[in-house]
């Protein structure tokens, strides 16, 4: 039983903490009209749809996203850069754009474009940054 309990136990703690962040970044009025519930929603959405797919990749790094919403609220002509070596990748990436498509307001034919950064580091979920030391406190020596 004690074999077992550890054995679950480191297993959550690797997992836990193997987590990769996804931030979206775009311009603000560019979504707002062409999806539904709004910028907040988008964002939450595709980090959200992203995560698996950069933890399976370990993706990390900084990528362009654009792709076009047709007047049917398709999404079409996805492209993303740098482009890669191993075109995997990019193909469940495009897979996780097209799977919103349900939220896609129709318009005609905009072109919209997407900063996505991958890492490791989560942030504080609370907003707050955690206090590190850069250089040494006043009159003390910089021995480190």
């Amino acid at each position: 039983m004690k074999k077992l309990f550890s054995f679950l136990a480191t297993g959550l703690f690797a997992f836990s903490f193997s987590q990769t962040y996804v931030k979206v970044s775009f311009d603000k009025n560019q979504i707002e009209n062409i999806y539904k519930g709004g910028q907040k929603k988008f964002e939450t959405d595709l980090s959200n749809n992203l995560r698996y797919t950069a933890n399976t990749f370990q993706a990390n790094g900084d990528f362009k996203l654009s792709f076009t919403i047709s007047d049917k609220g398709e999404v079409a002509n996805v492209k993303l850069l740098p482009e890669l070596y191993d075109k995997s990748f990019e193909r469940e990436v495009k897979r996780d754009i097209k799977r919103m498509k349900k939220y896609f307001a129709g318009s005609q034919n905009q072109e919209v474009s997407i900063n996505l950064n991958f890492g490791r580091d989560l942030p504080p979920s609370d907003g707050r940054i955690a206090f590190q030391a850069r250089e040494p406190f006043a009159g003390q020596a910089g021995s480190r």
